[in-house]
C-alpha cells in the first residue's frame, strides 16, 4: 500500500458507527508515512482524490465518505493557502473541489432532507462555511461559482452559502456571481431563490 491509498484507507475505511476507536488503532499511514508529511504532498493527494472522488470513494457508504472529507476540510485543506505549496498545485487543487460536489455530493444527494440531516448532506452544504479557505480569493470565488452552476439544489445551496460569507471578503464579486445565477435560472425553486437573494446581502445562516 502506497502513502496515498494508505491515507485513503485510514480516512475512508473506519466503520459508520465507530465510536471514536477507530483513531487509537495501529495503522499504516501513520506508521509509514505521516510524520514524512509535508503540505505540498497532502496539497498533490487532495487534489488527486477531489479530481477523481466518484471513483475513489465509490465502495465506501455516505457516512464513511462525510466523515472522511469533514476531516481533510478540518485537518487538510488550509494546506490550500499555504506559500509552502506551489501555486499551480494549489490553484487546481482548490478547483479540484468542484468535481468533489459534481461527483460526489450532486451524485449521492438526490432528495434534501430537512429534519435529521444525514452526515453528507450536513458535509455538503457546510463545506465552505468550515472550510479553511480565502473566501475573497478569485480562484475560489471561481470554485463557488462553478459549483453553483452545477444542476443540483444541495450543490447549489452550498455555494450560495459561501458566497454569502464571502460577502464579508469580497461584496461586489460575490453579488455579481450570485446575480448572474439568478439571471440565468429564473425557474429554480423559489426557495433557492430566495437563498439567493440572501447570499447576495451576506445573510446566510
Amino acid at each position: 500500500m502506497n502513502g496515498f491509498e494508505a491515507w485513503l484507507a485510514y480516512l475512508f475505511d473506519r466503520p459508520a458507527d465507530d465510536d471514536g476507536s477507530w483513531d487509537d488503532q495501529p495503522h499504516e499511514w501513520f506508521d509509514r508515512y505521516a510524520r514524512q508529511d509535508t503540505p505540498a504532498a497532502t496539497a498533490e493527494r487532495i487534489r488527486e482524490l477531489f479530481g477523481n472522488a466518484g471513483s475513489l470513494l465509490r465502495r465506501h457508504s455516505d457516512d464513511q465518505v462525510a466523515c472522511g472529507v469533514r476531516d481533510i476540510v478540518d485537518d487538510g485543506l488550509g494546506v490550500l493557502r499555504s506559500r509552502q505549496v506551489p501555486v499551480v498545485l494549489r490553484t487546481t487543487g482548490l478547483r479540484s473541489i468542484v468535481t468533489l460536489f459534481a461527483e460526489v455530493f450532486a451524485a449521492r444527494i438526490s432528495v434534501e432532507q430537512p429534519r435529521n440531516e444525514p452526515q453528507l448532506q450536513s458535509v455538503c452544504f457546510m463545506f465552505f462555511d468550515i472550510a479553511p479557505l480565502d473566501l475573497g480569493d478569485d480562484t475560489v470565488l471561481d470554485v463557488l461559482e462553478d459549483t453553483l452552476a452545477l444542476p443540483s439544489v444541495p450543490c447549489q445551496r452550498a455555494a450560495l452559502h459561501g458566497l454569502g460569507h464571502a460577502h464579508c471578503q469580497a461584496p461586489q464579486a460575490a453579488q455579481a456571481i450570485v446575480d448572474r445565477w439568478l439571471a440565468r435560472h429564473r425557474h429554480a425553486p423559489q426557495e433557492v431563490r430566495d437563498y439567493a437573494t440572501a447570499a447576495r446581502a451576506g445573510q446566510v445562516m
